[in-house]
């Protein structure tokens, strides 16, 4: 019977002392003291949980590689160690792979074995490990069930690719872990080369590159806007000396030279003058409507454009029962931007008239209403109706859409035979909607 000294069992049989629970560990390179000891590598029947020995019964088991513990009875004497049932995962063939000890040199052979059965008085004497150069093999007995088969060793330096099995799961095996896209490890995105560096530190640059392009493009708009009004304002205020107003003379209606202004612009048919305004501007009438738009008077390309008479209209205008002029509602309050402000009805009662001037005579108006219309109402550009009874009707039907009005609008329609309608765009955004003041003539002043 083998005797217990501190946690070693001593061989009563032979007198050597295996190390640990039940396990033997060979000296590195030590010569086998048994006669008749296996040759390293090789592996026989044996009886279950027992280690083949030199000179005794064969082992399936092949001889230990270095560090590695296969539990075994102390002595002859002590009954074979009970061996547990495998896990259901272990049953069904899996096996569990571990790493030989840090101190076992590289080159040293492993060997992995399964019990197989063996007499009960087998010695504990354990035979020496292999020498370095002798190879690897893995016996396996057929006959062994499933249930005793004990754990394998993975040989030194290698790294097994079956995966590996968990305890309690079933059998089931845990899958290996998927690279990135970018390379093994990666987690942001970088190949190894600094890739994902790179384009973590582009990616900021080119936002603020584009912001910056935004902004130049907006600064480049805006200065052009201002550029334009300076250019117009600077344009129109030059006419002040083709028509001067005096207080002394013609009751402070301007007076054109139209003469100097057709040199100018032959285009130009009239002027119009709003007391009280920013309105005081020439009428230009193109061979369409689109002409002036984006032109000044001179025919400088300005997005001012200018105040013009409808193309279809018979000129200079105040000639046909409708009289439609059109001009800009501009941010910096020139053009017609005042008379989209009518339609409130404190600055529609503001406007006592309007003064529309030709060569040949002054046209004194007063507002009617001020309406918004669909900019697909196209009776408010039309310059003739068939007979006084379209004309009423038409003024009838813009008196619906009517935001500002005279107290005697019911009255000035029924007798209205002709009418000067300013038409421009209307702030109530968004829509197409157009602001149309209509005024009659209520007096008609020839010129000297």
């Amino acid at each position: 019977m083998a005797e217990y000294q501190g946690k070693r069992f001593k061989n009563a049989a032979g007198g050597s002392e295996a190390p640990g629970v039940g396990a033997h560990r060979a000296p590195q390179g030590a010569a086998g003291r048994a006669s008749g000891s296996q040759a390293a590598g090789t592996h026989a029947a044996s009886a279950p949980g027992r280690h083949a020995v030199s000179g005794q019964t064969p082992a399936q088991h092949a001889v230990p590689v270095q560090g590695a513990r296969f539990k075994r009875p102390a002595s002859a004497d002590a009954p074979a160690p009970r061996v547990s049932p495998a896990p259901a995962s272990q049953q069904a063939g899996t096996r569990f792979k571990r790493s030989a000890p840090a101190g076992t040199p590289a080159s040293a052979p492993a060997h992995t074995a399964a019990p197989s059965p063996a007499p009960a008085a087998a010695p504990a004497r354990a035979a020496a490990p292999a020498p370095a150069a002798a190879p690897s093999h893995t016996a396996a007995s057929p006959q062994t069930p499933a249930a005793t088969r004990v754990r394998g060793v993975v040989p030194v330096g290698h790294t097994s690719a079956a995966p590996r099995a968990t305890a309690g799961s079933g059998g089931g095996a845990v899958p290996p872990v998927k690279p990135s896209r970018y390379g093994a490890g990666s987690a942001d995105g970088d190949r190894g080369d600094g890739s994902g560096r790179r384009r973590r530190r582009i990616l900021p640059k080119l936002l603020v590159g584009i912001g910056v392009l935004l902004l130049l493009v907006a600064g480049g708009m805006l200065i052009h806007t201002l550029w334009g009004y300076h250019q117009a304002e600077e344009t129109y205020g030059s006419l002040a000396e083709y028509a001067p107003v005096s207080d002394t003379e013609n009751s402070g209606i301007p007076v054109v030279d139209f003469d100097a202004l057709q040199e100018i612009n032959p285009d130009i048919v009239g002027w119009i003058y709003v007391p009280g305004t920013n309105i005081n501007y020439p009428v230009a009438q193109g061979d369409d409507n689109t002409t002036y738009l984006n032109r000044l008077f001179d025919g400088t390309t300005n997005s001012s454009g200018s105040i013009f008479l409808d193309a279809d209209a018979t000129a200079p205008g105040m000639v046909d029962q409708q009289t439609p002029v059109y001009g800009h509602h501009m941010n910096n309050q020139s053009m017609f931007y005042e008379i989209d402000d009518t339609v409130d009805q404190a600055a529609f009662d503001g406007i006592e008239a309007v003064y529309y001037i030709t060569r040949d005579a002054t046209y004194r108006c007063t507002p009617l209403m001020t309406c918004v219309i669909d900019e697909t109402f196209l009776e408010a550009r039309q310059a003739t109706f068939t007979d006084a009874a379209a004309f009423t009707a038409y003024l009838e039907e813009m008196h619906g859409f009517a935001r500002a009005e005279a107290d005697d609008t019911a009255d000035r329609i029924a007798s209205a035979q002709q009418v000067l309608t300013l038409i421009t765009c209307s702030g109530e955004l968004p829509g197409p909607d157009r602001t149309v003041m209509v005024l009659t003539l209520d007096e008609t002043i020839p010129n000297p």
